[in-house]
């Protein structure tokens, strides 16, 4: 993969929607390192594999379970052959089509190990309103 390649990564992406929408928290989480760091919306932080998949399969199980997720990759770079980012929108809606909750910008960062992707880290943060473009502008 060329360092300019991200089709690998917006198939990873893919595989992630795919498994949220299945409500497989095991097939989610498999795309995950053991040692992943992960930032929830509300400022916490859990580390670990282990840690992670219990949050993951209460919320797919739970509340979310009649969900449908999208991902949109607003923004995505491979800053070396074997480490990427991606800024991606997600939103939730019922089985009806109304939204759920206020929609999600996920930061995912990518580690690639004996040539397969896997996320390291993420963080997500709910978007407010007026906050939908990117911008060099602090706030």
């Amino acid at each position: 993969m060329s360092v300019t390649d991200t089709k690998p990564l917006e198939q990873f992406i893919s595989a992630l929607e795919r498994s949220l929408n299945a409500h497989d928290a095991v097939e989610y989480n498999r795309y995950f390192t053991h040692d992943v760091s992960w930032g929830n919306p509300n400022g916490g932080i859990v580390r670990g594999l282990d840690a992670l998949h219990p949050v993951h399969k209460g919320f797919l199980e739970g509340p979310l379970r009649n969900s449908k997720f999208k991902y949109i990759i607003e923004r995505m770079e491979l800053v070396t052959p074997d480490a990427a980012y991606a800024y991606v929108r997600l939103t939730r809606t019922s089985p009806d089509g109304t939204e759920v909750e206020s929609d999600e910008r996920c930061l995912y960062v990518f580690v690639r190990k004996q040539d397969s992707w896997w996320l390291c880290a993420g963080h997500n943060t709910r978007v407010q309103p007026g906050q939908n473009v990117e911008s060099n502008t602090p706030h």
